[in-house]
């Protein structure tokens, strides 16, 4: 199948989750109910031993003198805003089909909503062929990407399986190290790397037919902010690369003792961006902003990409 090109502005989304035991949830400035022990405790701040810049494509391929520093840039950025923050971070180019620069890409992270692509992917193949549901069924899948509903994720989550969703599509797209949540009743703990998160777009655009995809990238291109939880849902990628075309899901959670924020999406129709962070507990303004400020730093390169 041949590539098709979108452009669109993506929802983000919120879920309630839990790392550690009797850890209670902030979601939308409610407290929520201690949940039991799942992962642990946030994974510490990004060190020289867990960390990798791997810059794919040479510089006779990609004319960009300094590619081998964009990604530590990228990380220098987020945590001078927000220090102490865990950074994972890839930047692939569709259109050569490589990865040209990655920090820290294979740990896995909580994705909060952006597990939603999941939740949706797998709704149109959920008889085992790709086919769109009822026009009630795509009208909600529609609201829960536009408006990053949590409340519509949470009823696919339950309909179609719960966990087995993230395994079920997770083995589809052949995604390495993307895993369901240990709480069942906590999508948003499902864990996925930045490494992973380019694959589901390809798929996304490029493997699902054409009449199946084309109302979930509609609702994509079509992100209401705030979203439908209050949130600010433009940190990232469309405050940090401003009049460009991109198709995005974000993510967000707050935990007791953790901010995560996760900025992903497709870049000027060639260029998946994937930025998982998980924070101290600062404010989610300053948090943003830290966000904000490394995909920032992507600008002059892109600029110069472009140009070739």
């Amino acid at each position: 199948m041949g590539r098709r090109i979108r452009w669109a502005l993506a929802g983000a989304g919120l879920a309630a989750a839990a790392l550690t035991a009797g850890m209670v949830v902030a979601v939308d400035g409610h407290r929520g109910k201690p949940v039991a022990a799942t992962a642990g405790p946030p994974p510490a701040s990004v060190s020289p031993e867990d960390t990798a810049i791997s810059p794919v494509a040479s510089t006779s391929e990609i004319p960009h003198p300094d590619l081998s520093s964009v990604a530590r840039e990228v990380g220098d950025a987020v945590t001078a805003a927000s220090p102490g923050t865990s950074v994972g971070f890839v930047l692939y180019d569709r259109e050569s089909g490589k990865e040209l620069a990655s920090l820290d890409a294979d740990r896995p992270y909580c994705t909060a909503s952006v597990v939603k692509l999941l939740i949706a992917i797998d709704e149109v193949h959920s008889t085992g062929t790709w086919a769109l549901p009822d026009a009630d069924a795509v009208e909600d899948l529609t609201d829960m990407l536009e408006g990053s509903n949590d409340a519509l994720a949470s009823a696919f989550w339950e309909q179609n399986g719960g966990t087995a969703i993230v395994t079920r599509t997770a083995a589809l797209i052949g995604l390495s190290h993307t895993t369901p949540p240990t709480d069942p009743t906590q999508w948003g703990l499902a864990k996925t790397s930045a490494s992973d998160v380019p694959a589901a777009y390809e798929y996304l655009s490029d493997v699902i037919p054409d009449e199946v995809a084309a109302p979930l990238l509609a609702a994509l291109g079509n992100a209401r902010n705030p979203a439908d939880d209050g949130w600010d849902q433009y940190f990232g990628i469309p405050d940090g690369l401003p009049g460009r075309p991109w198709q995005i899901k974000q993510g967000w959670m707050i935990l007791r003792n953790a901010l995560v924020l996760n900025t992903t999406g497709v870049v000027a129709e060639r260029y998946v961006v994937v930025l998982m962070t998980q924070q101290p507990l600062i404010s989610s303004a300053k948090g943003r902003a830290a966000v904000t400020a490394g995909i920032k730093t992507l600008a002059p390169l892109l600029s110069r990409l472009d140009a070739t």
